[in-house]
This record gives structure tokens, sequence and C-alpha cells, in this order.
């Protein structure tokens, strides 16, 4: 039987390294290939290059928020329609096109729903 994840690759980018590791052992666990990034720039580096299936990003980080890395990424045509989740521990801005915003702390089975509907969608 094939895994849920079996083929797809998420790219997890938040500033936090336990937050990264943990995200990536649960994903890795269902199958899915894991990018990490630590900052929005190099993680819009990564998306541009790697062109992954799913963003799952922080929104307050250094050098580049996830604010900043979603509209890059909007306005990039090789990036444009990759699906992206928004984490915050703050308030939620409002914003469309392709995204899902997860509150900090998330229960996991709010994580995992999220990212089977955006790739359902993709």
């Amino acid at each position: 039987m094939e895994q849920p994840g079996a083929e797809k690759t998420i790219l997890v980018v938040d500033d936090e390294e336990a937050v990264v590791e943990f995200v990536t052992a649960l994903l890795e666990d269902m199958g899915f290939r894991v990018l990490r990034a630590y900052e929005g720039r190099s993680a819009l580096e990564i998306a541009q290059a790697q062109h992954p299936d799913l963003i799952l990003s922080d929104i307050m980080m250094p050098i580049m928020d996830g604010i900043e890395l979603y509209h890059r990424l909007r306005q990039d045509p090789q990036t444009a329609d990759i699906p992206v989740i928004l984490m915050t521990a703050g308030r939620t801005p409002a914003l469309r096109n392709n995204v899902r915003l997860l509150a900090k702390p998330f229960d996991l089975e709010d994580l995992v729903t999220a990212i089977h509907c955006l790739l359902r969608a993709a």
C-alpha cells in the first residue's frame, strides 16, 4: 500500500530548529520527502530550485518573514502555484491564493489535514 506522502516533497521553513526537526520527522514518517530552511530567503531559493509540492512556513522569522516569502513566491511564475501553509503564534494576516493559516502551537491532526487538503487541491 502506498503511503500518503509518496513522491511528494514538502519544504519546511522555521527559524526554530526544533520545530523544523519535529515536523520533518513527522512528515518523513508519512512518506514525504522533506526539504528544510531556517529563514525565508533560503526558502525562496530552495523553492525556485527544487519546486516542492507544498511549503510549510512560520510567519515570524529573521531576514525574510513568511509573509514576504509568500508574496515573493506568488510573484514568480515558477513558484506561484505552490500551495503554502503559514504557521503563526500571532495575528493571522488576510491572505488568499492557495494558502492556509495554521495557529501555533498546532494540533498534529490539523497539520496533516491541511497538508492533504492542499495537496489534493493542487
